[in-house]
């Protein structure tokens, strides 16, 4: 059909090329004026504006804090996992890693990110379940909506607390310069295209990103599965994370003492 359209549009316009150029060519202006019509303001708009744009929303979004939810929801849950990290201790006392019986140190991790895990889902569920029930945030699928607050904010906690208990004051600070990265770079609330090269190279590397991208799936709709692509990327986090925690963890004993010894001498991180 749309090919029907433009071959006839097509003709349309060459036959009016012809027959304009013979009119102005006999210099019969009456004639001109009759072709081109005789309300100018009609043809004013025409040549204006030739094509009108008819939007279709095919994923619509109620209103504009329905679309900044999902930033506006994990920047705040990074936040709140270093919080965790600076309310409570990831390290066991002596005495009471004895009382437990000397535990392994995968259980020792393991067993003190529970603490952590417990308080990230309790401040995850307040924050969605706040935003559907007391805000009104449009979502397409609710259940989806709290399973990626769920899953970000554990993964969130797990991030912080391992670069705390790998790099001890040093992973706070990173925690931190993270923050900095992702509020600019996980496009949550200027698209990806517009950001500089840099931030675009470095938003798929970046937890928050695939978070927001996952929430946004269970705003608006899913397409092609994209909940569940960002989702899994989101938790690809994990395995690294765990890597770091109890393969490395005795290999940077030693440096990660030194670097607290000299931050310590510099008086800025105690």
């Amino acid at each position: 059909d749309a090919s029907t359209k433009l071959h006839n549009g097509g003709k349309s316009l060459s036959d009016f090329h012809d027959k304009l150029g013979q009119t102005l060519s006999s210099g019969d202006m009456g004639t001109v004026r009759d072709i081109l019509g005789g309300n100018a303001d009609s043809l004013s708009d025409a040549l204006s504006a030739p094509v009108k744009l008819h939007r279709k929303a095919v994923f619509p979004v109620e209103n504009f804090g329905s679309s900044m939810t999902p930033y506006y929801t994990f920047i705040p849950l990074w936040t709140a996992s270093i919080l965790i990290a600076l309310s409570v201790r990831t390290t066991v006392s002596r005495k009471r890693r004895a009382k437990l019986g000397d535990p392994k140190p995968y259980q020792m991790f393991l067993g003190r990110f529970g603490v952590f895990a417990v308080i990230s889902l309790l401040q995850s569920t307040a924050s969605c379940a706040g935003s559907l029930l007391f805000l009104r945030v449009q979502a397409v699928h609710p259940l989806l909506f709290m399973l990626s607050g769920w899953v970000g904010g554990l993964v969130f906690a797990l991030f912080i607390y391992t670069m705390v208990m790998s790099f001890g004051n040093v992973g706070k600070a990173i925690g931190m310069l993270m923050l900095v990265f992702q509020v600019s770079g996980s496009a949550g609330s200027y698209p990806l295209q517009v950001l500089p090269d840099f931030m675009q190279a470095l938003s798929p590397f970046l937890p928050i990103t695939h978070a927001i991208n996952a929430m946004r799936a269970a705003i608006a709709g899913i397409y092609d599965n994209d909940y569940w692509i960002e989702l899994g990327k989101l938790l690809m986090f994990v395995p690294l994370l765990l890597l770091l925690a109890l393969a490395l963890y005795k290999p940077l004993l030693g440096f990660n003492r030194w670097i607290v010894a000299q931050l310590e001498r510099t008086k800025l991180i105690g």
